[in-house]
């Protein structure tokens, strides 16, 4: 046990590293730098500026140092529990991030919620009623969401339901009048708003959610204990409820586990399609502006949420298996 936990340690760590390592090196890899905009010619810049204060710009951001000593110093300076200062907004970046991650997490959380809802009564009706009309239709349409790119689908929404059929808002998170609403009332308001994205966040997630649940319903309901329940006469509902959706949800809990990394990196492109104030929208703006510090505390963010869910996997074992209890 010890040698699996130093194992786990070390991948860890060496895994960290490498990701954070990549990442700093593709976004020094592109040109320009956070002040490249006061270097450009006079008819584009805002305000051209000197060539010496410039370059004092430079060395007060140690950006005049070679790529690895740039982020050896952001490492250490992680170590020492600092994430450093914002370029653009001249505010340390815990605060910059802090700000955008109750909404990113409330957007992704209430995308998987819909996921859950539509995908996996779907799967279990479509294995009990297998090679249905329902079940071939439900797979034609899931699969023919799944293949429809997130960003076209984004603004099919806003042009379709936003623009023409006006049911719902075309961006942002809040009415205008969202601070005299009651408590209930502003939590409806922001479900309201953040319905279409999260919906387009979902759309293709209900493909492999639902075939996935209706395999795994499939295969247990095809081994020999379930066999024998049914020869005993046992009620197939409490043989469904009792021990093939139980055996079901183990599978179907790894893949959760899975999915929500890839929402959160999938919404940086829908939150900037929908205008929604999260840090994806942040990321990607980052990213345009040249914003280090930004760009790789996100990135941080983003490690630490796959180990998170990682964890929570083998939670979800624990609960819904009694076998791993059993090796606790």
């Amino acid at each position: 046990m010890v040698r699996f936990l130093l194992g786990k340690i070390v991948t860890f760590f060496t895994t960290f590293i490498l990701i954070t390592l990549v990442v700093f090196l593709v976004v020094k890899i592109a040109p320009g730098t956070p002040f490249s905009i006061f270097q450009a010619s006079q008819e584009r810049a805002i305000a051209k500026m000197a060539p010496a204060d410039y370059q004092a710009l430079l060395k007060k951001y140690q950006l005049d140092k070679p790529v690895l000593v740039q982020y050896r110093n952001w490492l250490f300076s992680l170590l020492s529990g600092s994430l450093g200062e914002s370029f653009a907004e001249r505010r340390p970046v815990y605060k910059v991030i802090g700000e955008r991650i109750p909404s990113t997490l409330f957007l992704n959380f209430f995308s998987l919620l819909l996921m859950i809802i539509v995908s996996f009564p779907a799967g279990c009706f479509s294995a009990l009623k297998k090679d249905s009309i329902f079940d071939r239709t439900s797979g034609g349409i899931f699969y023919a969401l799944y293949a429809l790119p997130s960003y076209w689908v984004g603004v099919m929404f806003i042009l379709f339901f936003g623009v023409k059929l006006k049911w719902f808002p075309l961006f942002g998170m809040h009415s205008d009048n969202a601070a005299e609403l009651g408590p209930l009332q502003y939590f409806l308001d922001l479900c309201y708003h953040a319905f279409l994205p999260a919906m387009c966040m979902a759309l293709q997630g209900f493909a492999f959610l639902s075939r996935f649940t209706r395999s795994a319903i499939l295969e247990v309901m095809n081994q020999e204990y379930i066999k024998t329940a049914k020869a005993k006469g046992a009620p197939f509902k409490r043989i469904f409820f009792n021990h093939i959706l139980r055996s079901s949800l183990i599978p179907f809990v790894t893949l959760l586990g899975l999915i929500l990394p890839e929402m959160v990196v999938g919404s940086v492109i829908i939150e900037s399609i929908f205008s929604w104030p999260g840090a994806g929208q942040l990321y990607l703006k980052s990213v345009y502006t040249r914003d280090y510090p930004v760009i790789m505390a996100l990135s941080v963010l983003g490690a630490a949420l796959v180990l998170i869910s990682s964890a929570l996997t083998d939670i979800g074992y624990f609960v819904v298996d009694p076998r791993t209890r059993r090796t606790k």
